[in-house]
Order: structure tokens, then C-alpha cells, then sequence
């Protein structure tokens, strides 16, 4: 049996979020839960600041009546690739973005508590996944 000290390297690091933050190198490995109906902006740190294997999940607390968004930071523009899962099947073009977008949007008034996205990046592309209960929930933009 493990004893307790161990338990607790083997914790995720989770940070409840109710306002926007641009995230640091020091964030990765954490997983952040999104916790204002009102929405904000949570920007991904520089790609030149983070090494290859950086990563982070944003997670839905508190369903969002206005987008939380993740943003690519300004110099890293259309480097957001991936793809969503939903409980329902779909094919719209928002859930699968292979050429490169700015954000990610958990939709205002769609996505709902426990939508994630993993966000990680091998130095040249931040590569996502993530599961929404609606299609409409996630998309990739910009």
C-alpha cells in the first residue's frame, strides 16, 4: 500500500479559474476549471516559452451563458489542430480542425459542466481534445 505522501504526487494539479489568465510554462500539467457563467479568455502560453510535451485541460464548473474561449497566444495564430467527441454523432466542420485555427470556444449556452479540451503542443502545434455532451458545445475558430 502506497503511503499517503505518495498519494499525493500521484494528484493532478487543479486551479478553479472565475477571470481570465494567460497561462505560464509553470502551469503545465494542471488542469483548469472554468467557473463564471459570464465566460473569459484563458491564453495559451508562447510556444517558444513551453518545451514539446507541455500540457493542460480546461474543464466546464460552471456551464457558460457567455463563451470561455482558449487562445493561442497572438504569435502561435492557426496553430490549434484536433478534434472533438460529443454523446451524439455529428459532422459538422467546427468538431475536426486540420487546418489550423486561433481558439477554442466552449459555447455559450452549449457546453455544459464536465466538457473538457486537452490542450498540448510538440513545440510547433498546439494539438486538442475534447468531449462535449452537444455538438454544438466546442469549436475550433479563428
Amino acid at each position: 500500500m502506497p503511503k499517503p505522501t505518495q498519494l499525493t504526487s500521484l494528484l493532478i494539479p487543479t486551479e478553479t479559474l472565475a477571470a481570465a489568465k494567460t497561462l505560464t510554462p509553470a502551469d503545465g500539467g494542471k488542469t483548469f476549471l472554468l467557473n463564471l457563467s459570464g465566460g473569459f479568455t484563458v491564453t495559451l502560453p508562447a510556444m517558444a516559452d513551453v518545451k514539446p510535451g507541455w500540457s493542460v485541460t480546461c474543464k466546464v464548473k460552471t456551464a457558460p451563458a457567455t463563451a470561455y474561449v482558449v487562445a493561442a497566444a497572438t504569435a502561435d495564430a492557426d496553430t490549434i489542430v484536433g478534434h472533438f467527441n460529443t454523446a451524439t454523432a455529428h459532422t459538422t466542420a467546427s468538431d475536426i480542425e486540420s487546418a489550423g485555427g486561433d481558439q477554442v470556444n466552449f459555447v455559450a449556452s452549449q457546453a455544459v459542466a464536465g466538457d473538457y479540451v486537452n490542450f498540448s503542443t510538440d513545440g510547433a502545434v498546439w494539438y486538442v481534445h475534447g468531449s462535449s455532451s452537444v455538438p454544438a458545445g466546442l469549436t475550433i475558430t479563428g
